[in-house]
Parts: structure tokens; C-alpha cells; sequence
């Protein structure tokens, strides 16, 4: 009879382990939902953002489409307005180079960007290039097009050329040329 209570509470510890598997599943099953649902709403949310941020980015990428043009126009106006008038003539010139000043300072500002230097550290011993060649280059490295790179170097498509071509000059001119920077996308031959 010894026995017969020996098993007996040995199938009662079963019968409450298999409670508490069935308790430990159903709050691993809880815990398996739970996080499903957060990857749902998390990956929801950052679709949200990036189509935010692409809607923004067009936007600025056509406003930005404006701006040569724009000053290209001011320009070829202010050319003209020299026979009208002198001083009309000025002060669409001190226009003119206030928004070639700004754009420049801008392109400075993000270049020299902490968070810009930590992302492309070997910029730092490229200290020879200009802040527009430097962004020239990092554009090319990450394999954007002339026409886009002229864009956001606020610039015409043969002057991102004409760069490209002071980038490699430098490049080879100043020795820099090391085993990693060989590899560059702008240093080979086929390269616009």
C-alpha cells in the first residue's frame, strides 16, 4: 500500500505540472501575440514615416529643381537691367551673391556636421577639398546620379562634372590615394 500513496502523489505532481505547463503556454502564447502585434504596429508606423519622409523628400527635391533655374533667370534679368538702370543692376547682383553666399555657408554647416564626419570619417584627412567637392564625392561614393548630385549641390549638371574632375586631380595630386581610397567610384575612368 506503501506504493498505491507513492504514485498516487506522484500523479498529482504530475497533474499540477501539467497545469503549470498549461498556465506557462498560455502566457507564452500571450507574450508570442503581444510581441506580433508590436513588430505589426511598429513596422505600421515606420512605413508611415517613410512614406512621409519620401513625400517630403520629392517635395523638396522639385522646390529644389527651381532654384538654378531660378537663379540662372535672375541672372540673364539682371543683365539686362544694367542698361535700364545702375543701381537695379546692384542690387540684383548683391541678391544674386547672397543666395550663392547662403548656399555655400549651407553646405559648409552640413559637411562640418559632427554626425556628417562620424559618417564618412575618411573626409578628415581630405582636408584639401572644398566642402561642395566633399559632398561631391560622398554623393558619388553612395552612387547617386550627376542630375541628382547637381541637385542638391545646388548646381548644373556639367559643373558636378567639372568637380568630379577637381575631386580626382586633387585626389591624386595630394598622395591620399591609399589601398582603401583606390577603390573609390570616383577615380575610375568610366566614372561622369
Amino acid at each position: 500500500m506503501v506504493y498505491k500513496y507513492d504514485l498516487d502523489a506522484v500523479v498529482l505532481e504530475l497533474e499540477r505540472a501539467e497545469q503549470q505547463n498549461v498556465v506557462l503556454y498560455c502566457l507564452l502564447a500571450g507574450v508570442l501575440a503581444a510581441a506580433v502585434f508590436a513588430v505589426i504596429h511598429i513596422k505600421k508606423r515606420h512605413r508611415r514615416r517613410l512614406t512621409a519622409e519620401r513625400l517630403a523628400n520629392r517635395l523638396l527635391s522639385r522646390q529644389a529643381e527651381n532654384l538654378p533655374l531660378f537663379a540662372e533667370k535672375v541672372n540673364k534679368i539682371s543683365s539686362k537691367s544694367i542698361k535700364l538702370s545702375g543701381p537695379l543692376y546692384d542690387e540684383l547682383q548683391d541678391v544674386i551673391s547672397m543666395v550663392k553666399a547662403n548656399s555655400k555657408a549651407g553646405l559648409v554647416e552640413v559637411v562640418n556636421d559632427a554626425e556628417f564626419r562620424k559618417m564618412y570619417p575618411y573626409l578628415e584627412s581630405m582636408d584639401f577639398l572644398t566642402p561642395q567637392e566633399k559632398l561631391v564625392l560622398i554623393l558619388t561614393e553612395d552612387g547617386s546620379p550627376i542630375s541628382e548630385i547637381a541637385l542638391y549641390a545646388g548646381t548644373s549638371e556639367a559643373s558636378v562634372r567639372a568637380i568630379k574632375s577637381r575631386i580626382r586631380n586633387k585626389l591624386v595630386q595630394s598622395g591620399s590615394i591609399g589601398v582603401t581610397n583606390k577603390r573609390m567610384k570616383i577615380l575610375k575612368k568610366n566614372q561622369q
